[in-house]
């Protein structure tokens, strides 16, 4: 038995499968990447609370963050400070991020209040009457 290359193992994989069978695991990768920070929703009568991991963001005013209908919208990269080494292990988050994270109900366009302490953000927002 020869070695083939991943690149040709690749081409025999994509002939055997189909395009459509790996454009859809692209989505399905996208969708559950382990670059997206992890988040909990907690509300009470008047107020929604959004907690996420941010683990070793190194500017936290750099995160976009919006809310569009029902949703709360964030993006953000974690960039390291070590690009000019080689990596033996990678287990960290990095790159670009985005997540859509459902609040469940409407809430004012704009947080009440943001806290960054010790890799955790959260945020604040009122409900919506």
């Amino acid at each position: 038995m020869t070695k083939k290359s991943f690149a040709e193992i690749h081409e025999l994989a994509r002939a055997f499968l189909g395009e459509d069978f790996f454009q859809e695991m692209g989505n399905i990768t996208a969708a559950s990447s382990p670059s997206q920070p992890a988040a909990d929703v907690y509300q009470s009568r008047n107020e929604v609370i959004v907690v996420v991991n941010l683990p070793g963001m190194e500017n936290i005013h750099t995160i976009d963050i919006s809310i569009e209908d029902t949703n709360l919208k964030l993006k953000g990269a974690f960039e390291s400070p070590y690009q000019a080494y080689e990596a033996t292990l990678m287990e960290r988050k990095r790159g670009v991020f985005e997540r859509e994270i459902p609040l469940g109900v409407k809430v004012q366009p704009k947080y009440e209040s943001a806290r960054y302490k010790k890799g955790v953000l959260e945020l604040r927002y009122r409900k919506q009457v």
